[in-house]
């Protein structure tokens, strides 16, 4: 494959998507004969960055050709130009199947990142396991290289429908997907889904002489995964298994399960998943074992109110005791009345704990407070840190089992106002940290939004009075349609 040449992959690529979308044309919805979307958006923040992108969209029935260019560059930009990263990237989607083709920086989500270094993601809930898809990345990246895309679905059989995927990285090393869903009444759905990658993995070399990361050669990779979900009104079950297998480091499995029960008023959800020490992502990268388990129970009252309280757990590895946590108590109060609009808007505790180093556990309280003041918005936070330590097998929750030790504390007010097209926000804040100075930081915030668009302005003191900084931020956008029914004059 190396003697492609990316010309030579994007043409194939290329043709395959006009085919497919050809094949589809009978399931065109009735949409603009033609239409025209032109979007800039950006910022600039003092000391620090220049953001541009600039995006254009064509649509001719139900394609749509898309152009973007993205820029960042450190500010004032004329005086370090070279420092400068620029991205390009180009697309068309088929509106009706969902079909697209992609060239630039590619930002996938799905099955291909849920078993991309799972240790970093959110417990994987039901909700989680959306299907595979990928896009164009809106901001720029100093790391990311260009790279192709194609995702080619079928229009509705029936109840069902299907896809396949390809994904070339820079390298020109594929990655593919695939799956079918089948819709047997507008709530309930079974979907299935696989993905499939092989690549070489550079060499690692061990970072000092006593490194806990062995040398390892230039070794070939593969990874397999799979995904099943289905969703009913009352009960959902998703599962994705995975299975590495990397030369001179081993083979592992990775696998997750989420369940939904009830709807509406309740409904609970369960989750968990885990990693063998010996699991490689479909990054290529290896991160270590892991255990997670996660519960959530939400009640939605009259008025858009809603009760929520959830707690996760989590361990270096299947069987081994629980070292940390994070858990939630959250209520969203009922929509106020006109005739009296004043009150709560929102309430909530959250509980979190840190004891992967039983000689310094930390612990982490934080406390929210919402209220509506006729067309005024408040929120009070206040979060409170420490450390302590166990000479046994700690706790996974929050506790005091041994000297308890300040570690910092803040507290913070915010006000919003908003009328007609304007926005207004006030944030004040003060923090304390152990064996440091207390400090204040305050910032003030301005929005217009309007038919084409919006335009922000923030001024923030991060240690008031003396380090203050900047942020402008717009985003622009212009959009023409002509019908397919338009009259002749």
């Amino acid at each position: 494959m190396k003697n492609w040449s990316p010309v030579s992959f994007g043409a194939g690529l290329l043709l395959v998507f006009i085919l497919g979308a050809a094949a589809s044309l009978g399931a065109l919805p009735r949409e603009p004969l033609f239409r025209a979307d032109l979007l800039w958006s950006g910022s600039w923040e003092r000391d620090k960055s220049l953001v541009n992108r600039g995006d254009l969209r064509l649509q001719v029935l139900g394609l749509t050709a898309r152009g973007q260019v993205t820029d960042k560059r450190p500010v004032p930009p004329w005086e370090n130009p070279e420092a400068g990263i620029t991205a390009l990237g180009a697309g068309l989607y088929h509106g009706a199947t969902g079909s697209r083709f992609l060239y630039g920086l590619i930002d996938e989500s799905g099955l291909a990142p849920r078993l991309r270094n799972p240790a970093i993601r959110s417990v994987p809930f039901l909700e989680y396991h959306k299907p595979s898809t990928a896009d164009l990345k809106t901001t720029p990246s100093s790391t990311g290289e260009p790279a192709f895309y194609l995702n080619l679905a079928s229009p509705p059989l029936g109840p069902v429908r299907g896809f396949a995927s390809v994904h070339l990285d820079e390298k020109y090393t594929p990655a593919y997907g695939g799956g079918v869903n089948f819709q047997f009444t507008p709530k309930i759905n079974l979907g299935m889904e696989g993905f499939f990658k092989t690549d070489t993995l550079p060499p690692r070399h061990a970072s000092s002489w006593f490194s806990e990361t062995p040398p390892l050669p230039e070794r070939d990779f593969r990874i397999f995964g799979a995904n099943l979900t289905f969703t009913s009104p009352f009960f959902g079950i998703a599962s994705d298994m995975a299975c590495s297998e990397t030369f001179a480091f081993g083979r592992d499995l990775y696998g997750n399960i989420g369940i939904t029960l009830g709807n509406r008023p309740w409904r609970l959800s369960l989750t968990a998943d885990a990693a063998g020490d010996r699991y490689v992502g479909s990054d290529g990268s290896a991160h270590g074992s892991l255990f997670r388990t996660a519960g959530r129970f939400e009640w939605r009252g009259k008025r858009s109110s809603l009760f929520r309280t959830s707690t996760s757990l989590r361990g270096p590895d299947l069987g081994a005791p629980f070292t940390r946590s994070s858990s939630l108590v959250y209520y969203r109060f009922p929509t106020p009345q006109r005739t009296f609009p004043f009150g709560f808007s929102r309430i909530s505790l959250e509980l979190n704990r840190n004891a992967s180093e039983p000689e310094k556990i930390t612990d982490a309280l934080e406390g929210t407070l919402g209220l509506i003041l006729g067309p005024v918005r408040t929120v009070f936070q206040g979060t409170l840190a420490g450390t302590t330590r166990a000479a046994k097998p700690p706790l996974p929750y929050p506790g005091v089992e041994g000297d308890y030790q300040f570690a910092s504390a803040k507290f913070s007010g915010e006000l919003s106002y908003s009328f007609s097209l304007f926005q207004l926000k006030t944030k004040l804040g003060y923090s304390l940290i152990h064996q440091k100075d207390p400090l204040w930081d305050l910032s003030f915030y301005g929005s217009i939004r309007g038919k084409f668009g919006r335009f922000s302005a923030k001024f923030a003191w991060t240690d008031f009075p003396s380090t203050w900084t900047y942020t402008f931020s717009w985003n622009l956008k212009y959009g023409k349609a002509i019908s397919r029914d338009k009259p002749r004059k």
